[in-house]
């Protein structure tokens, strides 16, 4: 979901990437969805194919039952909380926005980031995510998840930064002139 960003944007400020999640992140939700399915299949095949009444059978449907609703409950709040977080880069600030109904956003100027760390492990290596910890100025710290091509990230951060101190210099040399 996106349009908080949009919404608190200034006049001259625009977009210059959205960073996503690598499919890293959602690996275990999306597995304990399957794992919690998987019962359902089983009794369902079971059923089927022996002939089994559904009555012989209830206590293990309302377990599996039990169990996918679990798996699909555990699956749609990590979906919720995807779709509704922000990781933004404008050509002013850095924003990271969490939240449906309470919202809590993180936001950093440019020219205020004094450091950028990146930690990748082996598995990030190869699979292209890693987390990106932001430092800035009277902000704190703002730590980022498993993020797809955080080096990009890290480099568009860094060239926006850039882009910035130059225009803030252009615009003084050309008071000046």
């Amino acid at each position: 979901m996106s349009g908080y960003v949009e919404r608190t944007l200034a006049d001259a400020e625009n977009i210059v990437h959205r960073a996503n999640f690598n499919w890293t992140y959602s690996f275990w939700q999306v597995s304990w969805f399957l794992l919690g399915l998987s019962p359902l299949a089983v009794i369902g095949y079971i059923q089927f194919s022996a002939g089994i009444s559904f009555a012989d059978l209830r206590i293990a449907w309302v377990s599996g039952g039990v169990a996918a609703f679990l798996g699909s409950w555990m699956l749609l709040t990590h979906m919720v909380h995807l779709w509704t977080t922000e990781i933004v880069v404008t050509t002013y600030r850095f924003v990271y926005k969490t939240g449906l109904i309470s919202r809590n956003a993180q936001e950093v100027s440019l020219n205020k980031i004094e450091e950028i760390t990146l930690t990748q492990s082996v598995w990030g290596r190869l699979f292209g995510y890693g987390q990106l910890v932001l430092r800035g100025t009277g902000v704190g710290v703002i730590e980022l998840p498993n993020l797809d091509n955080p080096i990009g990230t890290r480099k568009i951060i860094e060239n926006a930064k850039a882009d910035l101190r130059r225009s803030s210099f252009d615009e003084r040399s050309g008071d000046a002139d």
